[in-house]
């Protein structure tokens, strides 16, 4: 997954729909049209579900792509299978979860659905398509950004959000990207086209903090 950008959501309104015991599954309204907490607006009729239908997995708080620097990588960290379906103009997601003498961390995750102390999925994408700001005479809020595209990855079961900061944050550092624009300029004729250049600075002060936080 290093080479795509992925993005998360959550639903601002956490919606189970159903849940059967038996069968040891779990159905999530995991988005709709509706602007999320991050001013942007996930179209319904935009979900490309292929890729998922492929490999319907399902984490715990997104710990599903294998080792990082702080933690090995465990295989109880997929807890479930996921089908993902559009229906009455929200995206909808069954998580079928693994037994408990499979994964007991599955089954405490499952348990705790049924009893009401967990009760979100958050979906992990990557933007496709080209998004726009609203466009007031297309009835859309300016202030909002809707995506042109999004390709569904992987769904997690997520705690509320609880740190208000964290998600100001976040939003803050994705709003900034919109106004980034570039701007292509055919050189004029007779001139030389400029040499590509590449400004290393930004990765540069990367690498000192993360050489820095971890005393290297």
């Amino acid at each position: 997954m290093a080479e795509e950008k992925l993005i998360r959501r959550w639903q601002d309104a956490p919606e189970i729909r159903k849940i059967d015991e038996e069968k040891r599954t779990v159905e999530f309204v995991a988005s709709d049209s509706s602007v999320d907490s991050y001013g942007t607006v996930l179209p319904v009729d935009k979900w490309d579900l292929s890729r998922y239908a492929k490999n319907g997995i399902v984490g715990y708080m997104h710990d599903v792509y294998g080792s990082s620097w702080t933690k090995s990588a465990e295989p109880d960290d997929i807890i479930g299978k996921g089908v993902a379906f559009i229906e009455d103009d929200k995206l909808i997601v069954r998580i079928t979860f693994e037994p408990a003498s499979l994964n007991p961390k599955a089954d405490k995750i499952f348990r705790k659905l049924q009893f009401g102390s967990l009760h979100a999925v958050s979906v992990g994408f990557r933007a496709i398509g080209k998004g726009h700001k609203g466009d007031e005479e297309r009835g859309e809020d300016p202030n909002v950004y809707y995506y042109g595209g999004m390709e569904l990855l992987e769904v997690s079961v997520v705690n509320i959000p609880s740190n208000a900061n964290a998600l100001k944050r976040s939003i803050e550092e994705e709003r900034a990207t919109w106004d980034v624009e570039t701007e292509i300029r055919e050189p004029e004729e007779g001139a030389k086209a400029p040499e590509a250049e590449t400004d290393y600075t930004p990765t540069i002060a990367r690498a000192r903090a993360l050489m820095a936080k971890n005393n290297i």
